[in-house]
């Protein structure tokens, strides 16, 4: 516990450093970004999961370093999860009067999980040409809450078996609409776990999340 609340302090005091030195920066633009997720948990046994579609919404500042370079700290809430689904079969008596012959039946079982988080991600932009550019870097993401339904049962909280975060990373690609409009700009962007987010290994094995992000930003000048 010491060990992972050491972490969070490092990265919280990086996280604090690289905002203070992006804000007091003479290039430096803010705003906000909102979005639309495509997320799904994986697990290492790679049992199958469907997308659940989720949203994002938080701020940003930009820093460019020089004409190709900028860095983006950004913090913003995210929800995620998957769907899941499987078949299960339950062996029955036949009818009365054949209570010695055995046969089978074929049910299927459904079930989501629900996750939201406080994300903060750091993020190196390259410009390719004028508007277009690539991106990438680390991020942390603090979770806030998860939680599973199963059939038409009620949801549960299921947070306690698992971790308050998981690092990962991002990569994507964007377009600055500034042309069209000051201070707009679309992209997307993958992210992934590079830790597991369960506390204990489950019977599916180790969980990481994933998601595709499609959204867009306004900026302000400094």
């Amino acid at each position: 516990m010491n060990h992972a609340n050491n972490k969070l302090k490092i990265l919280g005091l990086a996280y604090i450093l690289c905002v203070s030195f992006t804000v007091t920066a003479q290039d430096f633009t803010y705003g906000a970004k909102a979005g639309l997720n495509i997320a799904e948990l994986k697990f290492d046994d790679n049992s199958t999961m469907k997308s659940l579609i989720g949203v994002h919404a938080g701020l940003f500042g930009n820093y460019a370093i020089n004409e190709k370079f900028a860095i983006q700290p950004e913090l913003f809430f995210s929800t995620g999860g998957s769907k899941y689904s499987y078949n299960y079969i339950v062996a029955m008596a036949a009818d009365v009067e054949m209570r010695n012959t055995a046969t089978t039946a074929s049910y299927e079982a459904s079930g989501k999980i629900k996750t939201s988080y406080i994300t903060l991600p750091v993020m190196l932009q390259f410009k390719i040409i004028d508007a277009l550019y690539i991106e990438a870097g680390p991020q942390y993401n603090f979770l806030l809450s998860i939680k599973e339904s199963f059939n038409d049962s009620p949801e549960e909280d299921i947070k306690e078996y698992y971790k308050t975060g998981t690092f990962g990373f991002g990569v994507g690609i964007g377009y600055d609409l500034t042309a069209f409009v000051p201070g707009l700009k679309i992209g997307v962007r993958y992210t992934g776990d590079l830790s597991d987010m369960n506390k204990e290994e489950v019977g599916a094995g180790n969980i990481k999340s994933q998601m595709f992000q499609v959204g867009v930003s306004y900026g302000f000048s400094k």
